[in-house]
């Protein structure tokens, strides 16, 4: 089983575990012995204190546990077909959608998407007893024996139909373990696919949200966890007792201690205040730039006039107008109390003013008086009552002193640095907005409780802060709102955030809205929905950032290998290894596409779905390069007259499946040993 990061290919899928064990012996090498963990070492090593003696413990159990990381373990052989005619725009495009069980492609994407995504947001079934997942009904089976068992498996070993796809009741004895089994291989890879900087996001109801915050503990620490949210949709005046309109939001980092050390701090603009500084800047050229009363009594003015329901009017307390712009009074007294006290002389009486109840705010007298000195605190007429502090719109650059003579410039303010706030853990948006939109943009109500696209592209773009390049993951897609509000959010505030989707293929419910219109599956329902969103951004006028020639998205499906796979079991005789060597006489299967072999075999080298593929004549060969012609892949054809021309292009690797060869090894030989002489790494397949 191979190594997520390494560079030799395999015929499986890395299994997380080896990367594990890897990472452990680096760590404490004196742990092992022999290649195996030697406990007692491991024991000495962290010492007496840090080891759990006895059988009880606090912890996370189920009925399948060691059953599902067993699971996890057990590597897939399947790979990632292209479906041009389902995409959009195929070669270009930077954004991709996945129609196969999400666990088998998070498998196959694990060698090369290990460390790269930077979010990953997720809804899964919420296990309200009338779900359909993936579990095994009986605990003590592998999931070999159980995918067997029901006919689910194809020769090589890979998911082919979705017969497994079942409902898991509450009249189940194992209701709530077959959903934790269910979900945690599927975390686990996800927090192998996250950027040590990158974030995941959960959406649960009241069913799992208590068995999925120990699970998720459980997978990335408790020490990662940023928030749990409530996310209130409305209220149903039909409840008997109490109206539950709310769901969760789970929210952990990778590492907390890389967010830390990168001082990662989260905000987002306050709506309408864009439109308020926009308003004061061209005042200001109105009325002269140091004519604050006139901008002032012209600012309140605009506010007056603005309906109850404009954005800007929630911040009309900004009335106020200085050299920074807008802004409004402020507490200048220790949140929650026990502040520093210290005299701070009023500037007309030159008496100590009253210091508030809670303490100043600033640590110290000097910060206090650098406030001073910068503006930023407001005396009253006396000395009687406390000061109060300057909240601005436009941020005041904290470095910024009298002392050292700056002159601000309000212009050189980002506009994504004006009003900003910290986001509260209470979210709030009537799902029937999304409802109404979906009908529209789908021509009828086809998807059930979708999530709201603007709520997930807000929650996208705080939590990715200042990257707005980095790669977006929802492996389980259903209606594809995380994949549009990826794609709205780029159009509309510019960026190149990419999203990578996965849905398997569920058959939609017989007498649906959604069969009816003809869609046989959920997994062709959410890839018609980012089409129509594709060609709705494509047509927009009014967005903020020019459409990209690269918008679109590349589809694939997910199938068993093209490539053999060695099959030990089941020879007992000479004339069995014989005949499954000669079979191994070309590594590929019977009409492989040519095109379904070069993308099995860029993820199997750690290539992106989206890495971009250059096609060349070599000396009349056919040879694929990827971007930067570090990496280059011959799968049709070879002769000797390609060697030195294929060589002198100094990739990092040349790739051959040996068929193309037809069986001689002299000219497999001439190529490997210009590539030793080159430096050039050579892989025959």
């Amino acid at each position: 089983m191979s190594d997520p990061q390494s560079d030799t290919p395999s015929a499986e899928s890395p299994n997380p575990a080896d990367a594990r064990r890897a990472q452990l012996a680096a760590l404490i090498p004196e742990a092992f012995s022999e290649g195996k963990l030697d406990l007692a070492a491991l024991k000495r090593a962290l010492g007496e204190s840090a080891v759990i003696e006895g059988g009880e413990r606090y912890g996370l159990t189920w009925a399948g546990k060691s059953d599902a990381y067993k699971v996890l373990q057990t590597p897939s052989t399947a790979t990632l077909r292209p479906e041009r005619d389902k995409s959009v725009n195929f070669d270009q495009a930077q954004h991709v959608f996945i129609e196969g069980e999400n666990l088998e492609v998070l498998k196959v994407l694990q060698k090369a998407y290990f460390g790269k995504v930077k979010l990953v947001y997720i809804d899964p079934p919420y296990n309200t007893g009338s779900d359909s997942f993936i579990y095994p009904d009986r605990f003590q089976e592998s999931k070999e024996d159980y995918l067997r068992r029901i006919n689910d498996l194809a020769d090589d070993g890979t998911l082919m139909r979705e017969g497994f796809f079942r409902k898991n009741s509450r009249e189940s004895g194992h209701y709530h373990s077959n959903w934790l089994s269910m979900m945690l291989p599927r975390l686990y890879i996800a927090r192998n696919l996250l950027r040590e900087d990158g974030v995941i996001l959960v959406s649960i109801d009241d069913n799992e949200a208590a068995n999925l915050k120990l699970l998720m503990d459980e997978v990335f620490g408790p020490e990662n966890l940023i928030a749990q949210m409530v996310w209130e949709k409305g209220r149903k005046n039909d409840a008997k007792l109490v109206s539950v309109g709310h769901e969760y939001l789970l929210i952990y980092a990778r590492s907390m201690m890389k967010l830390k050390e990168e001082n990662v701090i989260w905000r987002e603009p306050k709506p309408g205040a864009k439109e308020i500084v926009e308003q004061w800047r061209a005042l200001k050229t109105k009325h002269g730039d140091a004519d604050y009363e006139a901008q002032q009594q012209a600012l309140r003015e605009w506010y007056r006039s603005l309906p109850d329901s404009h954005p800007s009017k929630k911040l009309s307390r900004h009335k106020w107008v200085d050299k920074w712009g807008p802004w409004r009074d402020r507490d200048i007294s220790w949140p929650g109390g026990g502040g520093p006290r210290y005299d701070v002389l009023h500037p007309v009486t030159k008496k100590p003013c009253k210091i508030p109840e809670r303490g100043w705010i600033y640590s110290s007298p000097e910060e206090m008086q650098r406030q001073i000195r910068l503006g930023l605190v407001v005396f009253r007429d006396d000395h009687s009552e406390p000061p109060f502090r300057k909240a601005h719109l436009i941020p005041v650059p904290d470095e910024l002193s009298d002392e050292q003579g700056t002159d601000f410039d309000d212009e050189e303010v980002s506009d994504d640095e004006i009003g900003l706030q910290v986001l509260g853990s209470v979210l709030y948006k009537q799902s029937q907005v999304s409802v109404k939109y979906l009908r529209k943009l789908m021509g009828g109500k086809l998807f059930n409780n979708p999530k709201d696209h603007e709520v997930l592209a807000r929650l996208i773009r705080y939590c990715m802060g200042d990257d707005d390049n980095g790669l977006v993951v929802d492996f389980f897609a259903g209606s594809a709102s995380t994949a549009e509000a990826v794609l709205a959010l780029n159009a509309r505030e510019g960026g190149n955030r990419r999203v990578l989707a996965v849905q398997i293929p569920e058959p939609c419910e017989e007498k649906s809205a959604a069969l009816k219109a003809g869609y046989p599956t959920i997994a062709a329902l959410s890839r018609e929905r980012i089409a129509r969103v594709v060609a709705q951004l494509g047509e927009a006028s009014d967005l903020v950032s020019p459409i990209p020639e690269d918008l679109g998205f590349k589809s694939f499906l997910l199938t068993p290998s093209n490539f053999k796979q060695w099959r030990g079991d089941g020879i007992d005789t000479a004339e069995q290894l014989a005949g499954q060597i000669q079979m191994f006489a070309k590594s590929e299967k019977q009409g492989a596409a040519l095109e379904d072999m070069l993308y099995e075999l860029l993820l199997k080298f750690g290539q992106e779905l989206t890495t971009s593929i250059e096609p060349l004549d070599v000396a009349g060969g056919k040879v694929f390069a990827i971007h930067d012609r570090s990496m280059l892949f011959v799968l049709e054809s070879f002769t000797e007259t390609m060697i030195v021309p294929l060589v002198d292009m100094k990739p990092r690797e040349i790739i051959v499946i040996d068929g193309v060869f037809n069986d001689s090894d002299m000219l497999k030989t001439n190529l490997d040993l210009q590539c030793r002489d080159a430096g050039v790494r050579f892989t025959c397949l």
